[in-house]
């Protein structure tokens, strides 16, 4: 897998609004680092249990230790430059559309890359969400799609997907996935194949084009990376190579066979 160059998602930040549980915020902070996000602010939030927070972030407590804190959503948003309101519900005094979470990523990260751009991803309270006046203070509302029977989603899990999305948006092609091979490269390994084939007899019937194409066309749709493209060419050496070995084994025992005299000796010349 190819090292990736971390991408740069520091003009977001999460708003955790009036959320309670210790528990929950510590995992936020947890979720966060781990897709690279970092900046963590309070809004309306009570003080939280410290030892509880810790030991569900792990490694990510300064995330917490770092988090700025605001009486309400309304002085949390006063410096961002674009606010998103994570809800399920819409109607009523709630924005008249949603985007879902996957076209809200693919519309920000390039506003993030603006300079002093500043774009909040505001979370609500564990029980009962944003309310219709906090979604009002939002520029835009962002939904994460789920099930109908059971659409409710922990907070963290509802970070985490936030900025999964987020950083997969920022990486792009870059994601770290071995790159699959060229069609160039793929039809060279693949007539090298057919060569081998043909030189044991393995065609008898058909030049082995049919067959060439359907190995490119495996290799594309399995992705292969180079090194995978490879070791697929080194088995088929392989085998026709034991079986070349194989056919010469044969022939010389059948020379063998030939100069041995009915009894086992070997016939001498008139």
């Amino acid at each position: 897998m190819r090292a990736v160059e971390e991408p740069d998602l520091s003009a977001f930040e999460v708003v955790l609004c009036r959320a309670e549980e210790a528990g929950n915020v510590g995992a936020v902070c947890r979720a966060m680092k781990t897709m690279g996000l970092e900046r963590l602010s309070l809004a309306g939030c009570p003080d939280y249990d410290e030892g509880r927070l810790r030991a569900m972030a792990v490694h990510a407590a300064d995330v917490y230790g770092s988090a700025r804190r605001f009486p309400d959503l309304a002085s949390s948003l006063a410096e961002s430059s674009l606010s998103a309101g994570f809800t399920r519900r819409r109607g009523g005094r709630r924005k008249t559309f949603s985007l879902s979470v996957e076209d809200f990523a693919a519309r920000v990260v390039v506003r993030a890359a603006a300079p002093r751009s500043r774009i909040a991803l505001v979370f609500g309270n564990e029980r009962t969400g944003l309310t219709a006046e906090e979604i009002g203070l939002c520029t835009l509302a962002v939904h994460i799609p789920t099930g109908d029977r059971f659409p409710s989603l922990n907070l963290s899990q509802a970070v985490q997907i936030a900025c999964y999305e987020l950083r997969r948006r920022a990486i792009g092609p870059r994601s770290g996935s071995a790159a699959p091979v060229s069609r160039d490269l793929a039809e060279e390994a693949v007539l090298r194949i057919a060569d081998d084939l043909r030189a044991i007899g393995f065609f008898t019937q058909t030049d082995g084009h049919e067959l060439v194409i359907f190995l490119r066309d495996s290799v594309e749709r399995a992705g292969y990376t180079l090194s995978e493209l490879r070791y697929f060419e080194a088995l088929f050496r392989k085998i026709t190579g034991l079986t070349r070995r194989s056919a010469l084994r044969a022939t010389s025992d059948l020379r063998s066979a030939d100069c041995l005299g009915p009894e086992g000796a070997a016939e001498k010349p008139d």
